[in-house]
């Protein structure tokens, strides 16, 4: 049987569903979705020039469109860096 990915197993997954839940809160003050807020603070690291985002229907431009237009506050990035930067207990 093969091993499941880590980020889909815990500790990491616990810490993984609270990122999802802290974009989507973010991106429901901007009217956005969470992938759209997940984009918009990929591109604000200075070592990306570009993100490719993949999509497995048309419907799903919808989700990450706006992304460009998604402006976060440095607390707002800082809440996102945290809890990406947090060791999973």
């Amino acid at each position: 049987m093969a091993q499941a990915a880590p980020n889909f197993c815990e500790p990491l997954l616990s810490r993984n569903l609270k990122l999802v839940e802290i974009l989507r809160r973010m991106g429901k003050r901007r009217n956005a979705t969470a992938g759209e807020v997940a984009i918009a603070w990929t591109l604000r690291n200075p070592a990306v020039t570009a993100a490719i985002v993949g999509i497995r229907s048309a419907d799903q431009v919808d989700g990450i469109a706006g992304a460009a237009d998604v402006h976060l506050s440095p607390d707002e990035l800082a809440e996102i860096e945290n809890t990406v930067e947090q060791k999973a207990a």
